[in-house]
């Protein structure tokens, strides 16, 4: 499903049971087929009098993709539309993931394999849950949770979704961008009862059920009086901006319980932190020290997506030392995050370095490096006054190095 791995061997046993021979056409290609049996389709020319296709190449195609989009998550993306980020020019277009989605979608894959070892070994199986501590706003994370969601929604019946977020506004974001998802699919991949009278139940904000596919979606806000998720079970689970919610403990009193111990159980947990000493603070450690045995860490930083966070610097510009010693520890730090060492450009130099001096003279230096980011530690920065200046404290964390072991000799 996300791994290429697994996904080719899926598809081998579907070829070997079905006895074809399933096609990998490129995005443009899969895009002007279906563009033409929908036009075939809106004028009543698909199928002949007695419902057969008139070309059985159009059957064929209509198979292959189907049976594609279900068993491969990468290959599904290609037919959900999504809202464009501003860096990209705005308005509507096809899902093709960044640099900082890849990490994520990397760690999935990663995750899928290890289940799935453990499930053909008779193990018991965690699932895929993680606990994402975002470095940077506006990565991706976001979108890449709900294509997922909607993936799993339309491909596979019966699937029993949760989206939930701090408040009303904020779910239904979510629900406006799976919506744009469900809406935007060509005709053989949308639910056959979908728009239909009496084909389901779609409240704004609330929830989506869909008659004779089976899968249901509910949305819940962190203010509501009932239990989140209470007395339920959850395949496929997305809860954001953890790190604002007024009562968190309920996320592990309330949900933790429903989610089930299966291969494909998929949640992740995502939140720019606010704040130290907080529930978000305290959960992320305890998974990133590996006291949470379900959950994977992982943490990215704001320098993870290329496209984003650039400034072009004026001729002659140079940066300041302190913008040299935070460049030298995300070099000496991107390994463990994003998997390679990074050197920032001067573009994004001079962006953290002119951002860095709006926010320290708008006093409000903790907010900007909460929320920018380069390393767990900074992220959680207080959100009071604090007897050390954040400057300062950002002056050290930039220039430790890790500890080392060493012998004394001559005892």
């Amino acid at each position: 499903m996300y791994s290429e791995k697994i996904t080719a061997e899926h598809c081998e046993q579907i070829e070997k049971r079905l006895g074809i021979k399933l096609h990998r056409y490129t995005p443009a290609q899969s895009h002007e087929l279906t563009d033409y049996l929908g036009k075939l389709h809106a004028e009543g020319k698909l199928v002949d009098g007695s419902g057969r296709y008139v070309n059985p190449s159009y059957a064929e195609f209509i198979r292959n993709e189907t049976i594609l989009f279900q068993q491969d998550f990468f290959y599904a993306l290609r037919y959900m539309k999504i809202m464009m980020d501003g860096v990209e020019g705005g308005g509507i277009g096809y899902f093709n993931p960044w640099e900082s989605q890849k990490i994520l979608l990397d760690r999935i894959c990663a995750l899928e394999e290890q289940n799935q070892d453990y499930f053909k070994k008779g193990y018991p199986c965690d699932g895929i849950l993680i606990c994402d501590n975002k470095g940077g706003r506006q990565l991706g994370h976001t979108m890449i949770s709900r294509a997922i969601s909607m993936h799993r929604f339309i491909g596979w019946p019966y699937t029993r979704c949760l989206a939930a977020s701090v408040d009303e506004d904020k779910v239904l974001e979510l629900y406006d961008r799976d919506k744009l998802i469900i809406e935007s699919l060509p005709f053989f991949l949308k639910p056959a009862s979908w728009g239909q009278q009496g084909g389901g139940y779609d409240k704004k904000g609330e929830h989506i059920h869909i008659e004779g596919l089976g899968s249901k979606i509910l949305y819940q806000q962190s203010k509501q009086q009932s239990g989140l998720g209470t007395g339920r079970q959850f395949d496929v689970s997305h809860l954001t901006e953890l790190s604002s919610w007024p009562y968190p403990r309920m996320v592990e009193v309330d949900f933790l319980p429903t989610l089930p111990q299966n291969p494909y159980t998929f949640c992740l947990f995502e939140t720019t932190p606010l704040g130290r000493g907080n529930w978000w603070h305290e959960f992320s450690e305890r998974v990133r020290k590996k006291k949470m045995p379900r959950w994977t860490y992982m943490y990215i930083p704001f320098y993870a997506e290329p496209k984003k966070y650039r400034r072009h610097p004026p001729e002659g510009w140079a940066p300041s030392e302190q913008t040299l010693q935070m460049a030298w520890k995300v070099h000496q730090t991107s390994p463990e995050f994003i998997g390679k060492a990074v050197t920032l450009t001067r573009e994004q130099l001079y962006w953290w370095e002119t951002s860095f001096q709006e926010a320290l003279e708008n006093n409000s230096l903790n907010m900007f490096l909460s929320n920018y980011s380069y390393t767990p530690e900074m992220s959680f920065q207080a959100t009071t006054y604090s007897a050390i200046n954040p400057e300062v404290m950002e002056w050290m964390r930039s220039t430790t190095v890790d500890g080392y072991a060493y012998e004394v000799e001559g005892l």
